[in-house]
């Protein structure tokens, strides 16, 4: 399972890329889960306030196909660990829940855009609280690079050009006023993900190596099966 912070799960359905995203994660909608406040958060059951929060009908019928289909993230209490008590203003509810989430399944990655999160983990000082989450950790730089792994480079910066208003950062990477080249588009990506690590004191974990512990991971569960 593929779980998504409600800042990517919007960020992904304003650029219209979420059905990218499972075919670069080789799963479908109902692998992935989002946080239950989701449906609220983009109000989604209130259309016309729902469209100014996502800015377009196609990314507020995409986030009600999301929340359709996709799983809701839910804790057992009894079996969560104690990430759920970090007393730490950086590590909002949700992203606390998320973390939590992560412990219940050793198979379920975390797709977040919340960067000040990870950096607040990475100081969080008791071993077993991150002991092993680092693998399973994808931010939404990463997310973007797997799907350019797989889909056509030109339609996906066009629908990202399109939409200059949901994040400034990755606007940047791609093109404000001029499209950016597909080499300067990884380049712009792979620099802010080696920001990340640089952040979270080297903890953060190259793609290529969390894509290799996934395998294994699947590899294992259809074994165990």
């Amino acid at each position: 399972m593929y779980l998504l912070d409600s800042d990517a799960a919007r960020k992904l359905c304003q650029y219209q890329l979420i059905h990218e995203l499972t075919r670069a994660l080789e799963c479908a909608l109902t692998d992935l889960a989002v946080l239950p406040q989701l449906i609220f958060q983009l109000r989604l059951n209130e259309p016309e306030t729902a469209l100014k929060k996502l800015g377009s009908d196609e990314s507020v019928i995409m986030a009600i196909e999301l929340v359709r289909h996709a799983n809701t993230v839910e804790v057992l209490m009894e079996q969560s660990n104690h990430i759920l008590d970090f007393d730490r203003p950086d590590i909002d509810s949700g992203e606390a829940v998320l973390f939590a989430a992560l412990y219940q399944n050793a198979q379920d990655r975390l797709i977040s855009g919340d960067k000040r999160a990870f950096v607040a983990l990475s100081n969080v000082t008791h071993p077993i609280s991150t002991e092993g989450i680092w693998a399973r950790l994808i931010c939404l730089e990463e997310a973007i690079l797997l799907i350019l792994e797989r889909e056509d480079f030109d339609q996906v910066s066009a629908k990202v050009r399109a939409r200059t208003d949901v994040d400034k950062a990755i606007s940047v990477v791609f093109g404000r006023t001029q499209a950016a080249s597909h080499a300067s588009v990884l380049e712009g990506l792979t620099s802010y993900i080696q920001d990340l690590d640089r952040s979270t004191g080297g903890r953060w974990l190259d793609l290529q190596v969390k894509c290799t512990s996934n395998q294994r991971s699947r590899t294992g569960a259809s074994m165990s099966r």
